[in-house]
């Protein structure tokens, strides 16, 4: 199959949709994990323990593979890599027992991490060849097809359908975005001289690169944490049905749809330093009210509040992480997402292990104290650094 010669714009239509596809599964996931943990019979911390094997695995495959993306292209990575991840998707709702559950996230979790860099490679390169910043818009469909992804399941769920048959679902726009690699053209990766080239370690003694990455890690753990726990949180902690349990977590991710949509905007007036400490401050201020009360109104517009708060950070860390490393944007943002998408994947396992312990409401206080700490390491960003 020969592809396309695509323009920048049809380009950027295949990358929102690519975005949109990975946000969907994880809709779906986040609500339908509770249904996933009552048929395994997992308390949360066998369940915490189980993210904490894939967390492992996604971390490896990046740390040895996400550069290769910058390698062999954007369409043979990326097309693998969704090729894997469908496999995983498949394997997850045949699962029947723990130890095949720990298989199935060893591999759906690498697969989804090795994804998440080769589209945000990509984005960066798109950035690149347009002049102008699209990140927040394209992490926007992501959070708007968790949206989508999370009212769905909650949708389907509650008219009976099993929970294995929406997982099973997801395939068709996954099977979508793979037939819209194939049919578009990349940009040419322009790769640095020899002389200019940073190794892989070198990135990881980069202090700048390494301020973007904790930072980058401490949002998308708030977000992880959000995305895995907060349905479990509204469905058996505060004992609500699986269509408003659903609604609850389609809030969240509106809400990152609806600030990446404004994103743009806000870090062209405040500038990449003044919006992270917004940031930090408003997941604190949001997490706090959502975990203090057991109104369902108040818990949700909490969930509101840290959606929008969190909805910049992560596409400015990419963004910021594309600039340090001109010509390496795979390897920037693999040494970026090795570290950070640790947040979003071992962030469910510190809430499984504490929610053993304290319960899951105090346990979902680290998100509150994520934000905290985005807030002081923000005021090292330097404020010259704008969108």
């Amino acid at each position: 199959m020969t592809p396309v010669v695509s323009s920048n714009r049809a380009l950027l239509a295949v990358e929102l949709g690519a975005f949109g596809f990975f946000g969907f599964f994880w809709g779906n996931f986040a609500v339908l994990l509770a249904d996933l943990s009552r048929a395994l019979d997992l308390s949360p911390g066998p369940l915490g323990f189980a993210l904490f094997v894939g967390a492992a695995a996604s971390i490896l495959a990046m740390a040895v593979l996400g550069r290769t993306s910058d390698r062999i292209g954007r369409r043979t990575y990326l097309v693998i890599c969704a090729c894997v991840f469908g496999t995983g998707i498949v394997s997850l709702a045949l699962s029947g027992g723990y130890a095949v559950f720990l298989i199935v996230l060893v591999i759906l979790y690498a697969a989804g991490g090795l994804y998440d860099v080769g589209i945000n490679a990509a984005a960066v390169d798109l950035e690149r060849a347009m002049g102008r910043r699209i990140m927040s818009y394209l992490h926007a469909a992501f959070s708007s097809g968790g949206a989508i992804g999370a009212i769905s399941a909650g949708a389907l769920l509650q008219i009976g359908v099993d929970y294995r048959l929406v997982y099973l679902g997801v395939l068709v726009p996954l099977v979508a975005v793979v037939v819209a690699f194939l049919n578009i053209r990349f940009p040419r990766i322009e790769q640095p001289a020899d002389g200019e080239k940073t190794g892989t370690m070198a990135l990881y003694r980069n202090a700048s690169l390494m301020l973007v990455a904790v930072i980058a890690t401490l949002g998308l753990l708030a977000e992880g944490e959000m995305e895995h726990w907060s349905g479990v949180y509204l469905r058996q902690t505060l004992e609500m049905p699986a269509l408003l349990g659903g609604s609850g977590v389609a809030v969240f991710y509106g809400a990152m749809a609806a600030g990446r949509l404004g994103a743009a905007g806000t870090i062209s007036r405040f500038g990449d330093r003044r919006t992270l400490i917004g940031a930090g401050m408003l997941t604190a201020a949001g997490m706090a009210l959502a975990l203090v009360t057991s109104e369902p109104l108040l818990v949700v517009a909490g969930f509101l509040l840290v959606g929008l708060a969190l909805s910049a950070v992560v596409p400015i860390a990419f963004s910021l992480a594309g600039d340090l490393a001109p010509g390496q944007a795979g390897a920037a943002i693999s040494a970026v997402t090795t570290l950070a998408y640790g947040g979003f994947l071992f962030g469910p396992v510190i809430v499984g292990g504490l929610a053993e312990v304290f319960g899951l409401r105090l346990a979902l206080g680290t998100i509150a104290v994520a934000g905290v700490s985005i807030f002081i390491l923000s005021l090292r960003v330097k404020a010259s650094r704008t969108g």
